[in-house]
Parts: structure tokens; sequence; C-alpha cells
């Protein structure tokens, strides 16, 4: 199991930028090391995206989800959906 550090965020200059980061050490630890790679400039665009739904649905999978905002520029590319081929399986199609 990965070690979550949730002490002070001393490494981010932004005070924005520490505010938000204390706030998913509280609130989503298990989100931290995410955002930590996403500030550094260390993920890939999939993860960009990824950080980018979860801070706007406050890290809610359920929320993304059944996000609605469909004039989002990032919402077809959301996580956490039904692939359509799982989703035509269900449904009885091929």
């Amino acid at each position: 199991m990965k070690h979550i550090q949730t002490g002070p965020l001393v490494e981010f200059d932004d005070p924005k930028r520490r505010k938000m980061m204390q706030a998913i050490a509280e609130d989503a630890p298990s989100r931290l090391n995410l955002f930590r790679r996403v500030y550094a400039g260390q993920t890939s665009p999939r993860q960009a995206i990824k950080a980018q739904c979860l801070h706007c649905c406050w890290m809610s999978e359920e929320v993304i989800r059944e996000c609605t905002a469909t004039q989002c520029p990032l919402w077809g590319f959301r996580p956490f959906q039904k692939s359509s081929r799982v989703e035509a399986a269900s449904k009885g199609g091929s």
C-alpha cells in the first residue's frame, strides 16, 4: 500500500494550489498523489482529464458518471464511463 503524505504541502509556491492540495488531503487523501502529479506536469492527458473532472465534481465518481455538462470540452472524455460495448451488451445488443 502506498504511503500518502497528508502533512504540509510546502512544495507548491502558488497559495491557491497549496490551499487546493490541503483541501484534497483532508477530504480525499486517496486522490492526493494524482493531483500532486498533475500540478507537477507529470501525468498523461487522460490523468489530467480525470483530475479536472474530479475537481469539478468534488471527487465524486458517481457525479462524473451522471454529468450533464455537455458543453464542457472534456465531457466526451470524462472518466468512469461504461464503454459502449458494455452498455450494448447489457441492453441485449452485440
